[in-house]
């Protein structure tokens, strides 16, 4: 090849290039970062894969990165005060002050902070006043629960559990005397507490549950559950009426026998009323001797009849 053909084929390679230079972004305004991106026919630049911007500069970031940048695309470096791999934590905490009441704020790992509360004061950010009950301690006896009114109150008072009273539930009281068992239940004190006994149909603490057995329908074959109280007095009725019934039959065998009796007697007197007639009767001279059982004694009566001379 001759010079001259040389040096033409080198014109046209350079006018390639040179054409080629500009379809990747000469032409755009402000034209586009020659490694990032292209410039299109219509004067906009196309990022590579991982950067962004009108030049096709700017990387773009890990996705979700809140408090980050980036130096190469798909970076998350967390700005100061920031951490975490989306750089969402905020190491900051103490700068907006969380502590009450003067508490005095102390960052710790991973965002966290820590109060330390003045005198008087508690909770997790201080915000709790401590009355008597924190500060001077509880003075309820016997399990009591000291109360001040979250702090509000001048001095602590205490909420006592039963059987005892008292300022300071320091007094043992009998739990009975307030009659804590329902439905006729008898409370047995059993040293600061109760216990009661239960009537029947009855259970629970205090006797104030109802015995449910028929709910589970328990009674076969079109039988009829009655709770334990029901079937008791039911018990008791029937009971009543056999023992009236045998008390009635009683008495009326009594009243029969008496009757009987009455007028047997009855009979027995009037047959020697008869007898006694007949014999008064006979008009012989003889001694008769007759032996009437009277039903009130035994005894040998002689009747003798006089004669006509006699009389």
């Amino acid at each position: 090849m001759t010079m001259t053909a040389t040096r033409a084929l080198l014109r046209v390679l350079l006018l390639l290039l040179a054409f080629g230079h500009h379809a990747h972004g000469a032409e755009c305004f402000p034209p586009c970062n020659r490694h990032y991106g292209v410039c299109t026919e219509d004067n906009v630049c196309r990022c590579h894969p991982g950067w962004q911007g009108p030049q096709c500069n700017e990387c773009m970031p890990f996705p979700g990165c809140v408090h980050g940048f980036c130096d190469e695309p798909w970076q998350c470096t967390c700005n100061e005060g920031w951490d975490g791999h989306y750089c969402d934590i905020d190491m900051r905490a103490c700068t907006s002050n969380p502590c009450a009441n003067n508490g005095t704020c102390t960052t710790m790992q991973k965002g966290h902070y820590q109060c330390t509360c003045a005198p008087g004061f508690s909770g997790e950010n201080c915000q709790k006043k401590d009355g008597p009950c924190e500060v001077n301690g509880s003075p309820c006896q016997h399990g009591g629960s000291c109360v001040d009114d979250d702090g509000q109150a001048s001095y602590a008072s205490c909420v006592c559990p039963p059987g005892f009273s008292g300022n300071f539930c320091e007094i043992v009281v009998s739990v009975c005397t307030s009659n804590p068992c329902e439905n006729q239940g008898t409370c047995t004190d059993i040293g600061g507490d109760f216990r009661c006994r239960c009537p029947p149909g009855f259970v629970d603490k205090t006797c104030s549950r109802a015995v449910t057995t028929c709910a589970s329908e328990p009674c076969l074959n079109g039988g009829t559950c009655l709770q334990h109280s029901q079937g008791q007095a039911i018990c008791f009725t029937i009971l009543g009426v056999l023992t009236g019934l045998v008390v009635l039959g009683t008495v009326c065998v009594v009243f029969l026998n008496k009757c009987e009796a009455w007028i047997a007697n009855l009979r027995y007197n009037r047959m020697l009323n008869k007898k006694k007639k007949l014999l008064l009767r006979y008009s012989s001279r003889e001694d008769m001797a007759v032996n009437i059982i009277f039903p009130d004694k035994i005894d040998m009566t002689t009747f003798k009849e006089a004669s006509d001379e006699e009389i």
